[in-house]
């Protein structure tokens, strides 16, 4: 599931109340937590950090004299943000907006580093428990006077929700069955301060007229949609924006950093005759904008989607199936980030509501030996792709670090914020969060790799050898996918669900493929890890935006083609309403 498929959304991990959905180098990657760490350009923090050093200082300092549930903890996050915004749909205009926005978040914690006022709260499965954030809207232009107030009654907010959040932990804590350790809530780590070069600080949105060109481009391409009269939903869209962020906290951290994010997406809907709702999309993705983007390159990717739609407005419904099953590479970065990356997320080892699927299972083999799994979120293209999940610093202030999570198919451990499982334990620069919200671990880059990759064409043989090995008529191949969603809670079945758009069936006897509609693929993590049994050496990236109890942050999946003993799929639901009644216009000479 997708807030808009047009965004191209990596798999979004919904929780609601128990149901999940889914640039530069590296900046010091390890740090002693012994003394504070400098990393990047030796440049002077910025008026704003500046400014927000001293009162996050002396706001903590009153609320120290506090007798009863003092602060130990205190973070400013200021994040100003600039885009644009572009649409088009059959050669018209949709929509061209540009905005700016400047937010400030406060976090407080009160309690120690042991236990504080962001322990789980068990038998609560909302997440409304963590209430120590405040979001503040502020004004583009520098206005100290406001700032100071703002952040005054902002930082008491927090402290006071922080507080009486704490005393209902500690209450439910003295009345529930003890769990043994459940490790740090707020593990040590070192200062860190860094600033943005002059070049990088300096934040430019491209001209009108910079963009006229692409603009130009998109409107011609959009016109395409117009030799379908089948289509009853299309769009492409172009989205730039650049986030300045900020942060300054108690334990002496200031860092001014920025992430840059530009997008070209294209969407097709149409329906088929027995009311199924189709739809595909195909997105490009950069670090700056894409001024001088190939409008041949476009306008072959709007024909190859609305090829594929045709296609599969005709294709025969799929029953349900249980066989052999190539996941392609773009597809098979969606499967691992729900098979896998949503249940190695630290924080939800920790909660006793959660499956913790792998807790017990470091150091055992879950898959096949060629396979390995890191995350790295201090990669910011692969190959000549940009990719979505990159950062310098996470959204608690620590360095991102590259984390091996599987080795030769053995499961290694976890993604960690500050939040860990161990009194040992510490962040390795995974806790992330939309501002005013709770920061937890979650994926930045989520890659699989191989050493034993071979040709998708062997692939392929690979797979009719497994379907006369099995007795089964077909197989299918993955082109494509939309996303997924997972459950991780106990109250629910761990299964995970993904959507394939673009399906081909494979048959065993030699009769050419065929295109098929109207399953997705679901199943349950261990088995599902355990029936991968050779990968391609075709490695490319999935890129998007994933969603959980954090918010919305930006993510990506990389992995080659894969080839699973058997996968299970599922009867799609299917809307109700047959196509429109009217005929469908004719196209104008």
């Amino acid at each position: 599931m997708f807030t808009a498929p047009t965004l191209a959304s990596l798999p979004y991990h919904r929780r609601n109340r128990n149901f999940f959905g889914f640039s530069l180098s590296a900046a010091c990657a390890v740090f002693a937590f012994s003394a504070s760490s400098t990393c990047g350009a030796a440049e002077s923090p910025d008026r704003l950090v500046s400014f927000l050093q001293g009162e996050v200082q002396r706001n903590f300092s009153e609320l120290r004299k506090q007798d009863s549930l003092p602060p130990y903890f205190i973070a400013y996050r200021v994040h100003d943000s600039d885009a644009v915004s572009f649409s088009a749909n059959k050669g018209g205009v949709i929509r061209d907006r540009r905005q700016s926005s400047r937010t400030m978040s406060v976090e407080a914690r009160v309690g120690n580093s042991v236990f504080d006022n962001t322990h789980p709260l068990r038998e609560n499965l909302d997440f409304t428990q963590w209430t120590g954030y405040q979001n503040v809207p502020w004004p583009l232009e520098d206005n100290p006077e406001y700032w100071r107030k703002s952040l005054r009654v902002a930082t008491d907010y927090a402290y006071r929700a922080a507080r009486d959040e704490y005393a209902k932990i500690y209450a439910n804590v003295g009345v529930r069955p003890p769990v043994g350790d459940t490790g740090l809530d707020f593990a040590p780590a070192a200062p860190v301060h860094f600033s943005l070069s002059e070049s990088e600080s300096t934040t430019h949105l491209p001209t009108r007229e910079a963009l006229d060109s692409l603009y130009a481009r998109i409107l011609r391409a959009s016109t395409l949609f117009s030799n379908d009269p089948h289509l009853y939903a299309s769009q492409i869209d172009f989205n730039y924006g650049t986030v300045r962020k900020r942060f300054v906290s108690t334990e002496g951290s200031s860092i001014e950093d920025k992430e840059t994010l530009a997008s070209i997406s294209i969407y097709v809907e149409t329906k088929a005759d027995d009311g199924m709702i189709l739809w595909l999309f195909k997105d490009f993705h950069f670090r700056a904008p894409p001024v001088d983007f190939s409008e041949d390159t476009l306008t072959a990717a709007v024909r190859l989607l609305m090829a594929r739609l045709d296609t599969l407005r005709s294709a025969p419904v799929m029953e349900t199936y249980a066989g052999p099953v190539i996941l392609e590479n773009i597809a098979a970065g969606v499967f691992v980030h729900e098979v896998f990356g949503h249940r190695v997320e630290g924080h939800r080892q920790k909660a006793v509501d959660e499956g913790q699927t792998f807790i017990s299972k470091v150091g055992q083999t879950l898959t096949d030996s060629s396979v390995s799994i890191v995350d790295d979120p201090t990669e910011a293209v692969f190959g000549k792709t940009a990719l979505n999940g990159y950062y310098r610093f996470d959204d608690e202030g620590v360095p991102s670090r590259r984390t091996l999570l599987m080795e030769n198919g053995i499961f290694r451990g976890f993604l960690f914020g500050r939040s860990v499982i161990s009194p040992q334990g510490v962040s390795n620069g995974h806790g992330r969060a939309n501002l005013g919200l709770p920061v937890v671990a979650r994926m930045g880059n989520t890659m699989l790799s191989s050493k034993r990759g071979i040709p998708f064409a062997t692939l392929r043989d690979s797979l009719l050898a497994l379907l006369r090995e099995q007795g089964k008529p077909f197989g299918l191949i993955l082109h494509d996918i939309s996303g997924g969603f997972t459950y991780t809670t106990r109250d629910l079945p761990q299964s995970f669900r993904v959507e394939p758009l673009y399906v081909t069936r494979v048959f065993a006897d030699g009769r050419p493929d065929d295109v098929v509609r109207g399953v997705d693929a679901v199943g349950t993590p261990l088995a599902s890890l355990a029936q991968i049994v050779a990968t391609g050496d075709d490695p490319a990236v999935f890129n998007g935006h994933c969603g959980a109890e954090s918010g919305w942050v930006p993510v990506s999946a990389v992995s080659p083609s894969l080839l699973l003993r058997s996968m299970e799929f599922e009867s799609r639901a299917k809307d109700q309403n047959l196509p429109p009644l009217l005929a469908p216009p004719r196209r104008s000479p």
